[in-house]
């Protein structure tokens, strides 16, 4: 079994989208300490963090809209 795993790879293994893994590194949820490759294991927790966040965050709703 791989340890590293490319952007292709991580998204198989997550069962997830690869846009979906570039937002999960974008959040900060991912970490990729080798450009372009990310550990299963971070993966595989990152994938079970996020499965636990329901729907979208909210807009605040305080702030006037243009």
């Amino acid at each position: 079994m791989k340890i590293w795993l490319t952007l292709s790879e991580a998204a198989d293994v997550a069962g997830r989208t690869e846009r979906t893994i570039r937002n999960w590194v974008d959040a900060g949820v991912l970490k990729s300490p080798v450009p372009g490759r990310f550990q299963r294991d971070a993966v595989l927790a990152a994938e079970r963090t996020m499965r636990g966040r329901v729907g979208r965050p909210r807009k605040n709703k305080d702030v006037a809209s243009p």
